[in-house]
């Protein structure tokens, strides 16, 4: 260590529910293996050992998994678990001698804001959506009293965070935050790592090759996320129904990387809309950069978002965005259409004229890409948004003061 001892590394603990393929699993990584090691002292706290993002997860960063901790649960009885989560994370903090919590996604805020306030430990949660489109999907039961115990959650929390301007407005009129309590702190992308990795060869044949009748040009289309119905792919797979329908002189391919409990709903639609030459789902690839640099376009066909890490990703590999203009999140990383084109949401039209745009307009397409390219460099650098993090939890800790950023 150069300047700090062990002892006065400030010891943080962050949580997240598992670490599957989805931005704030990977942008979890990403903040761990970017944490100053000569101030930090970075320790993970997960549900489940499950995801595979495991593997990539900094060999010096101590794994606590609830599920392991807990053991077997025996008997049910309504809110059980939840108490036994949040008991055993005030518990791991006290072990383990945190000094502050650090959680993304209000499921998660749910179990350790309450562990750490119950240990009297500061913590920082952080809203990774907005919630007054991305909340009720996915809340599951009791959502009126998983709401209330966030408005309570939050306002008691040291420091709350928000992926986006958006998404930080709609906190705070969803769950009544107080405006002081919450601000902006953007995601950020290794921008160095992705265009190394977009610089191999994504390795599928089906990808790659000339048309298959050929003399045909061959357009590549590429998305990625957690196939579930919030993400939008099933208006996609309509969009190049109906560009292959138009245009018989263009072969479409369509690549959809991640995995989720759509994948098989969305499989039978590409089967009864004949699409399956065109349209594959190649599952979670940890190369995905690879497949952003070789399409024409990365689509991004979202009914909700907060801060969508792939959609920095794609422009980090210099190539066109689309993306539907959700309530927060795409609008703010395009400016507004300037770096890449924007859509109504849901609705497959819209996606489908958007993308006969970008794909005839070879000279504005370029410029937008361009724009893009330099703005990810000055902007959304991972050094940049972690050292404003780092200052987030130093002074929550009250290790030292801070200023608000992006509010």
């Amino acid at each position: 260590m150069s300047g700090h001892s062990s002892a006065q590394r400030l010891k943080v603990m962050l949580a997240v529910g598992a670490m599957h393929g989805g931005g704030t699993e990977r942008q979890m990584v990403q903040i761990l293996r970017h944490l100053d090691r000569d101030r930090f002292a970075p320790q993970l706290y997960l549900v489940y050992r499950t995801g595979p993002l495991l593997s990539e997860l900094p060999a010096d960063v101590p794994v606590h998994v609830c599920a392991e901790r807990l053991g077997r649960v025996r008997g049910y009885l309504p809110g059980r678990m939840h108490r036994l989560r949040v008991a055993d994370y005030a518990a791991c903090l006290r072990e383990t001698g945190a000094e502050i919590s650090y959680d993304r996604t209000f499921l998660m805020t749910l179990i350790t804001a309450a562990g750490a306030q119950q240990a009297g430990i500061p913590n920082v949660s952080t809203i990774v959506t907005n919630p007054e489109t991305g909340f009720a999907p996915v809340a599951g039961r009791f959502q009126w009293l998983k709401r209330r115990l966030l408005r309570r959650l939050y306002n008691r929390s040291t420091q709350v965070l928000a992926v986006s301007h958006g998404a930080r407005e709609s906190a705070i009129r969803f769950y009544g935050i107080e405006p002081a309590r919450i601000r902006t702190q953007y995601n950020g992308i290794d921008v160095g790592a992705i265009r190394q990795i977009a610089a191999g060869d994504p390795g599928d044949s089906w990808w790659s090759a000339d048309s298959r009748q050929g003399g045909r040009r061959v357009i590549r289309l590429v998305s990625a996320g957690r196939l579930n119905h919030e993400k939008g792919f099933h208006l996609l797979i309509e969009s190049v129904r109906r560009l292959q329908a138009q245009d018989g002189g263009v072969e479409y391919r369509l690549a959809l990387l991640g995995e989720g409990d759509h994948r098989q709903k969305l499989q039978s639609q590409v089967q009864q809309a004949g699409l399956s030459e065109q349209v594959r789902m190649p599952g979670f690839r940890s190369d995905a950069a690879a497949w952003f640099r070789t399409a024409d376009v990365f689509v991004l066909p979202s009914l909700v978002e907060g801060m969508p890490n792939v959609l920095l990703e794609a422009m980090a590999c210099g190539t066109a965005v689309v993306s539907s203009d959700c309530p927060a999140g795409p609008a703010e990383i395009l400016e507004s259409g300037r770096l890449g084109v924007l859509c109504a949401v849901d609705d497959a039209g819209a996606l489908t004229a958007a993308l006969r745009g970008v794909l005839s307009d070879d000279r504005g397409t370029r410029e937008r890409v361009q724009e893009a390219g330099r703005a990810v460099v000055e902007k959304w650098a991972i050094e940049s948004s972690v050292r404003r993090l780092e200052r987030i939890l130093l002074s929550a800790a009250g290790r030292e003061s801070d200023s608000p950023f992006g509010q």
